[in-house]
């Protein structure tokens, strides 16, 4: 079949316009693409703007410098405040064999237990082990090789903490418990855990030449008079070494008031009672109450103020954690002035 020359054109033109029809609605949606795209990248870029804009800190030229001049004042300050926290670093304890270091266990702790104090002239009462039950004693046992290193710093840091008692005027050392390192990871809660995670995040970053910190924790219990419990508190907290009390709590050991109180119904219902054997129970609490009342500064027994520093000694319990930024004392007291004047600065 012949096509005329009308068709033949005809098919040409409606061949040529579909060719047109397509580029044009190519072109249509890869416009119409370009304009969403566009748009996004408009509605973002306004949501970033609006975002600096809204901002407590403006990002402009200065506010940009006034930053970095901040992380430069940051860091001087954070390495000024850790050399001051860490001025009382100690050195690494020298290596010693477990029979030597038992050896000079026991004279450290016979030495403190003979520093001054209210037990018959003593800080401790004759055979008190200062914490180191394990190792002193009829049951005490040998140390390990591995363990001596701990146990020396921790017998420096009670032996240390012995003599500011005495220096307060501490009645006895009740008690001294070192507590594990395991024990005291065991008890901390989810936000320690992210600390320690960061930390060791930071130090690796840092390497592994860069210090370690670390913290061991004592519980005591001191029997002490009110003016003690303050001079405790303020050597422990003007002491070089970092130190942090947790958990302080006080007891009266005695209520002086309600023995005095008890002791004069007693001696008042004795007075009443009938006459057979009536004179020499009296007399056993007449005797009783004169020995009272002879004691230096002791007042009558109808009077019921009672003196605080005659009064029953007060129980003290707390725990002091004690920080070492494995440091060695490098820091130094030399360097002590200029890192306090550089977080007061910085403050």
């Amino acid at each position: 079949m012949s096509l005329s020359k009308q068709q033949i054109v005809g098919y040409g033109c409606g061949g040529a316009f579909v060719v047109v029809a397509g580029l044009l609605g190519y072109m249509l949606f890869d416009a119409s693409s370009e304009r969403s795209e566009a748009e996004e990248n408009l509605s973002d870029a306004m949501a970033r703007f609006t975002q600096y804009n809204e901002a407590a800190v403006f990002p402009s030229v200065k506010s940009i410098a006034s930053v970095k001049s901040n992380e430069t004042s940051c860091s001087v300050w954070h390495k000024s405040a850790v050399a001051l926290a860490a001025r009382g670093d100690r050195p690494p304890p020298a290596q010693e064999e477990p029979s030597v270091f038992k050896q000079r266990l026991q004279t450290e702790v016979h030495r403190m237990v003979g520093l001054p104090g209210g037990t018959g002239g003593h800080l401790a009462a004759s055979g008190f082990l200062f914490g180191f039950e394990q190792y002193l004693g009829e049951s005490g046992v040998l140390p390990q090789a591995a363990d001596v290193p701990r146990l020396a710093v921790q017998l420096e840091t009670i032996s240390r903490l012995a003599d500011i008692f005495a220096e307060a005027g501490v009645l006895e050392v009740k008690s001294v418990r070192r507590i594990e390192q395991k024990a005291a990871n065991a008890e901390q809660d989810d936000s320690s855990k992210a600390r320690k995670k960061n930390a060791r995040s930071k130090k690796k970053a840092d390497g592994d030449d860069a210090p370690k910190m670390t913290c061991l924790e004592y519980a005591f219990e001191l029997q002490v008079r009110p003016a003690a419990v303050v001079q405790v508190l303020n050597l422990l907290s003007s002491d070089v070494r970092f130190m942090v009390v947790k958990d302080l709590a006080f007891q009266e050991s005695a209520d002086m008031i309600i023995d005095r109180i008890s002791a004069k119904e007693t001696a008042e219902a004795q007075a009443a009672a009938p006459a057979g054997g009536r004179r020499r129970r009296r007399g056993a609490i007449q005797a009783l109450l004169e020995a009272e009342e002879q004691k230096p500064g002791a007042k009558k027994i109808d009077n019921l103020v009672v003196d605080p520093e005659l009064d029953a000694p007060i129980l003290m319990t707390f725990t002091l954690a004690v920080y070492d930024f494995g440091r060695g004392g490098a820091a130094g007291d030399a360097g002590q002035p200029a890192a306090e004047q550089s977080v007061k600065e910085a403050k």
